[in-house]
């Protein structure tokens, strides 16, 4: 319950790092959306609400690299210049630079090593799936920053659990409790909140524009 509060403070977090650093300024409805969603996870959540003072640490870190990092990709699609391939290949290389010496010193690369159940064919053939998904799920969200912004990346990346929830039902017969009910219902709201007001300030933009065009 806590992550799912904090996820929602990220999102505030970006919201105000895009129009700090690119002077994107929020709609008033869209930080009516960000407060219905977070108001809808503490509500959610009253009865599970506790942490840590570590913990505390550890989701205000977890906030701010989070916002930092999506702030961090607008820039880079701007800024780098680099194909949006050329960027998730980087990306990916990096990723492997940092977290290998990580496998080594847990020795979990000799682990893989000795475990005879991941050298079979069906094991490769998930794990090369999942490569490719993540390849394509590394370019849609570079290329999602690149065409609208940090603030509806962070919105998406909150609504997107609902057809997650969805799936795991689904697939995996997970129940869906009252509580994840309204949590559902909570984030469609300000998902379709966030969406209007994003159309509204479209079709102002776009009636600006032609009324500027027609008295030139």
């Amino acid at each position: 319950p806590m992550v799912t509060i904090f996820k929602n403070i990220a999102n505030i977090s970006t919201c105000f790092g895009d129009y700090y650093f690119f002077g994107n300024k929020p709609e008033f409805l869209v930080l009516v959306a960000f407060g219905v969603m977070l108001s809808g996870a503490v509500a959610a959540s009253w009865n599970d609400i506790h942490v840590s003072s570590l913990g505390l640490m550890w989701m205000c870190l977890n906030c701010l690299s989070t916002s930092g990092y999506v702030l961090y990709m607008k820039f880079a699609t701007k800024a780098v210049k680099l194909s949006k391939f050329g960027m998730v290949f980087y990306n990916n290389v990096l990723c492997v630079l940092i977290l290998l010496p990580i496998a080594f010193y847990r020795n979990e690369v000799l682990l893989f090593f000795q475990s005879v159940a991941l050298h079979t064919p069906e094991y490769f053939t998930k794990n090369g799936f999942a490569g490719v998904v993540g390849f394509f799920l590394n370019f849609a969200s570079l290329q999602c920053v690149a065409m609208t912004g940090p603030t509806t990346y962070a919105i998406i990346g909150s609504v997107n659990k609902v057809p997650g929830v969805f799936l795991g039902y689904w697939l995996f017969q997970d129940e869906i409790t009252e509580k994840t009910w309204f949590f559902i219902a909570i984030s469609m709201a300000g998902g379709f909140l966030y969406s209007y007001a994003k159309l509204r300030k479209s079709d102002t933009n776009t009636k600006k524009t032609v009324d500027y065009e027609g008295r030139k």
